[in-house]
């Protein structure tokens, strides 16, 4: 099924409903819509797989995993996987798995200098990777146990192709919190220096490898960007009070007021900025509220392209979980009805990308 068949009622509909003036709005929207691919990963009968315009693809040796991230660039397909029997568990070296056009890399091989995992040593590898001008890029850390102390020492690192660079092996950071690249500088949050009675903390980030303090008590969240500069958006964890901080000049950008729901998501394309929460998001100060009358409320992923908006949205279903669909501009383009797999948290969509 092609996209424009997918949303050829989506179209129908604009077309009988506006005025002439609009129509010829529509078609601009429609034209925007049928130039793009649409890609959806996630997991079905226990492989992981992704959809192409409504076109299932299973994964090279995806059995028992599931794809948690697809990024399409340049006519290549990037794909994040990890194991579903691991989902929830928390173990420090899960193993992950990279897709590049079909072809499998499990990632502790693929990365530079991974250790084995075992009584001396563990990594960890950020749930999130990033694509840019055909650079593939991972964030993590690797800790070394000393075997006659129960000292150890835990260095961070970022990858580029597989190639490491170190970050810090400052042994005061205690949790990192989140990475994105911005302008080719990977920008990697942390908190350190932790104190107790009462609980404190510092709240930084290393652009490249140089350090800078931002905030205490706080998580760095994710980093945006715009002709006013870079902003990181910080959540106290004990008020959870949210906002957005220039990075260089400390000034503070206020998230929407008074918003139903904690912010949860926060993207910036072009002029337009979205904040998005569980089951409602913000255009700019336009407030939306997700209300289908099928249940479909919660946004699960969000994503824009020339001004369309792309969800993957969740139904609960008592006694089975939840249920799937993908929706453009708040109508139904794809229905996927998902077996439950073996570790029940997976959800069966969960990514959504559009080239």
């Amino acid at each position: 099924m092609t996209m424009r068949n997918l949303i050829l009622p989506f179209i129908l509909l604009l077309t009988f409903v506006f005025s002439c003036r609009e129509n010829d709005i529509d078609e601009g929207l429609e034209k925007n819509i049928n130039s793009v691919n649409l890609y959806i990963a996630g997991a079905e009968n226990n492989e992981a797989c992704y959809w192409k315009n409504g076109q299932k693809v299973i994964l090279q040796n995806g059995s028992g995993l599931y794809a948690h991230q697809i990024i399409a660039e340049n006519n290549n397909i990037y794909v994040f996987g990890s194991m579903t029997s691991e989902y929830t568990l928390n173990l420090p070296s899960k193993h992950h798995y990279l897709w590049k056009n079909g072809i499998r890399y499990n990632l502790d091989e693929y990365l530079e200098d991974v250790p084995n995992p075992g009584p001396n040593s563990n990594f960890g590898i950020n749930s999130k990777m990033i694509v840019e001008n055909g650079n593939i890029y991972f964030s993590g850390y690797i800790t070394i146990y000393n075997s006659s102390s129960t000292l150890s020492t835990t260095s961070y690192y970022s990858w580029k192709n597989g190639i490491k660079t170190l970050i810090s092996n400052d042994n005061n950071i205690t949790v990192p919190t989140s990475y994105d690249l911005i302008n080719n500088e990977i920008y990697f949050s942390i908190r350190k220096n932790d104190q107790y009675n009462p609980l404190t903390w510092e709240t930084g980030f290393f652009k490249n490898n140089v350090y800078l303090s931002i905030d205490n008590n706080s998580d760095i969240k994710s980093y945006h960007s715009d002709n006013t500069g870079i902003y990181a958006l910080i959540k106290n964890v004990f008020t959870n009070q949210q906002y957005l901080k220039n990075i260089h000049t400390n000034t503070i950008l206020q998230l929407p007021t008074n918003p139903p729901g904690e912010i949860l998501n926060v993207i910036w394309e072009g002029n337009d900025k979205y904040y998005i929460g569980t089951n409602f998001y913000y255009k700019n100060n336009t407030l939306v509220q997700i209300n289908d009358p099928n249940g479909y409320n919660r946004i699960s992923k969000f994503h824009v392209k020339n001004q369309q908006i792309y969800m993957i949205r969740y139904k609960e279903v008592i006694n089975f979980g939840d249920l799937a669909k993908v929706f453009i501009n708040n109508i139904e383009v794809q229905n996927q009805t998902i077996t439950p797999i073996s570790a029940s948290d997976v959800e069966g969509l969960l990514s959504i990308y559009v080239d």
